[in-house]
């Protein structure tokens, strides 16, 4: 059985945790024995995480995740390991909030470093797929997935408070409040409209009725339920095209339909009238919300056939099968 040392940086947060935990009892069904072991942090990090690279030829292979490898963390893992794969969701060689130029040059420094010593790259979209094979990286692209099972399904009905629902956490939260006068248009055509927050925290002002509800492993699948359109309002930048729609599918694993802009992977998880809408610009977004407010029975189409759609193409199963053919490739 091929043994896999997996090199996480957090499995706290959901997206993380599916695409790497929760697939260690599939890949051993799979014949895959991964070892999965949290990279240490703090200022003790450096001295306790060289014993683990040096311990890299093991191994059958070293799979990374996420977090981009120092220079010499990279020449030692290079040195020992037999192969590596680097795995990445997110656009990390950008930055999401303003930083300095010293932490921009270390960003770009470690990403250089490790696409130089990686020997094929996991994706979780093109967008970030096409970034590494411009550095010359073999890459595959594995999209995110999710666990069906944990969410419930919405029963659609008629309302006359139908509730849009963003789930997300404080760093993401300022997309909703970016687009939240175009939120407010559409609640001039359909009074009742109201927001559902689910995170960390919730937006600021504006006339939009809004609810919010501490995010919680427990409490997000009954949440979201109470919930009738789930959104992904998101700007177009370097860092969003990264992003790898995983409130997308959380939305659809509860048969919600979404509304979402066609950025990063909204684009390749929301189908165009089927699964739910993708207007382009803030201008879009009131009609789209007004179509499927006022429509119980559209709802309920476009919210089943999210539910299809991510019960059969974005399964922990189907995940844990790209990962063994990539993984048993010469």
């Amino acid at each position: 059985m091929p043994r896999i040392l997996v090199l996480v940086s957090n499995l706290a947060q959901a997206s993380y945790r599916l695409r790497i935990a929760a697939i260690v009892p599939l890949m051993k069904e799979r014949g895959f024995e991964w070892d999965v072991q949290v990279r240490p942090r703090g200022w003790r990090a450096r001295g306790q995480l060289r014993p683990v690279l040096r311990a890299a030829g093991d191994y059958d292979a070293v799979l990374v995740q996420r977090k981009f490898l120092d220079p010499s963390d990279a020449a030692v893992l290079r040195r020992h390991a037999r192969k590596i794969f680097y795995d990445i969701d997110d656009a990390l060689m950008h930055q999401n909030r303003p930083v300095g130029i010293i932490s921009r040059w270390r960003t770009r420094r470690n990403f250089l470093a490790t696409a130089r010593v990686v020997d094929l790259v996991v994706a979780g979209n093109e967008h970030l797929a096409e970034i590494f094979r411009q550095r010359g990286c073999e890459v595959s692209v594995i999209p995110t997935m999710i666990d069906g099972g944990r969410y419930l399904v919405k029963s659609h009905a008629a309302t006359a408070t139908p509730r849009l629902v963003w789930i997300g956490s404080r760093s993401t939260i300022q997309y909703v409040q970016q687009f939240l006068p175009a939120l407010e248009r559409a609640a001039r055509e359909v009074p009742g409209l109201r927001l559902l927050t689910i995170a960390n925290a919730t937006v600021q002002g504006g006339t939009l009725a809004v609810d919010h509800e501490e995010w919680s492993e427990q409490t997000e699948a009954a949440a979201l339920c109470r919930g009738d359109i789930g959104i992904a309002p998101t700007p177009m930048d370097d860092w969003t095209m990264g992003k790898c729609g995983f409130k997308i599918l959380q939305y659809m694993a509860s048969g919600l339909p979404v509304i979402a802009s066609p950025v990063g992977a909204n684009a390749e998880l929301v189908r165009e009238g089927v699964t739910g809408h993708l207007p382009r610009t803030p201008e879009d977004w009131p009609a789209a919300i007004v179509a499927l407010a006022k429509d119980a029975a559209l709802r309920a189409r476009l919210g089943a056939a999210g539910r299809e759609l991510a019960a059969t193409r974005y399964t922990l199963d189907r995940a844990a099968d790209d990962w063994a053919r990539v993984l048993s490739a010469d």
